[in-house]
């Protein structure tokens, strides 16, 4: 067990449980909290759950932590047939993150429970069976929340602590490098101007982010434009034109094209779907 282990706090919310059957019809789409907390887990089936701008592949024993504030759910136009729980918390507070964050955005956010899954099944069955506004039981289940948080914070701990959750000693870098590309990632960058403006080879600095991200600075790149398209198409009323235009594409069909082929759907259907 990692040594000085923080116990961490939190007040239950509500608890959400979706059937395979509900699920299949009634999809849980990309959505956003500002103020809550929300673990997603998966008891039966698979399927794919999007978190920021990256898709992970979630199967029974998937815990997914979707922090205050980030964009998460299940890519349109994809039937799944999972059966979940969803735990939403608050009053989280983490050293070094924001209010109701429990993960560094730069993690992987997902969990896997194998051998290990018992204790967090039966923490969500039981919050899922006690989840009353009677008093007795929201106090109950304010205990219930606070362990299921604490067995996915240790989880947490001890992947960091493996040897396979080891990373190279250039964490300081990827983030100025992240941080530099949110800044500037509606403009024209190549690997060749990264290497310049961080002073080292743009072979180097590529291989290095995609090691600790996953993915290559110019694949960041496209999935922040993609997932802020996805934004703007759902929130505004912006010509589809002028958002493509706005991220810096060179023209209409290079951005629909690029959308497509990330998202599987044009703008424009992705648009309608959300006006529906």
């Amino acid at each position: 067990m990692p040594k000085n282990l923080s116990h961490l706090s939190a007040k239950f919310v509500k608890i959400h449980f979706v059937d395979e059957k509900y699920h299949k019809h009634h999809p849980q789409l990309i959505h956003c909290h500002k103020d809550v907390l929300e673990l997603f887990y998966v008891i039966k089936g698979c399927g794919n759950y999007v978190v920021g701008n990256r898709e992970y592949f979630v199967e029974p024993g998937s815990l997914v932590i979707c922090n205050a504030g980030m964009l998460h759910g299940e890519p349109p136009f994809q039937q799944h047939e999972m059966q979940s729980y969803c735990g939403v918390l608050r009053n989280i507070s983490v050293p070094n993150l924001p209010p109701n964050n429990l993960i560094d955005n730069m993690q992987k956010p997902v969990l896997f429970f194998s051998a290990d899954k018992a204790p967090i099944e039966h923490i969500l069955l039981a919050l899922h069976e006690l989840d009353s506004p009677a008093s007795a039981a929201s106090e109950i289940c304010d205990l219930l929340a606070n362990a299921l948080l604490n067995v996915v914070y240790l989880k947490m701990q001890k992947r960091q602590l493996s040897n396979e959750w080891v990373r190279e000693n250039n964490e300081e870098l990827i983030q100025q490098i992240i941080t530099y590309l949110n800044e500037h990632y509606m403009e024209s960058l190549s690997l060749q101007h990264l290497g310049n403006v961080f002073h080292m080879s743009y072979y180097y600095l590529s291989h290095i982010f995609k090691a600790n991200t996953g993915l290559s600075p110019m694949k960041y790149v496209q999935h922040r434009k993609i997932g802020e398209a996805q934004n703007l198409l759902m929130n505004t009323n912006m010509q589809i034109g002028e958002i493509g235009e706005g991220l810096g594409f060179n023209d209409n069909c290079h951005f629909s094209s690029v959308f497509k082929k990330r998202i599987g759907v044009s703008p424009l259907q992705y648009r309608q779907h959300f006006q529906q």
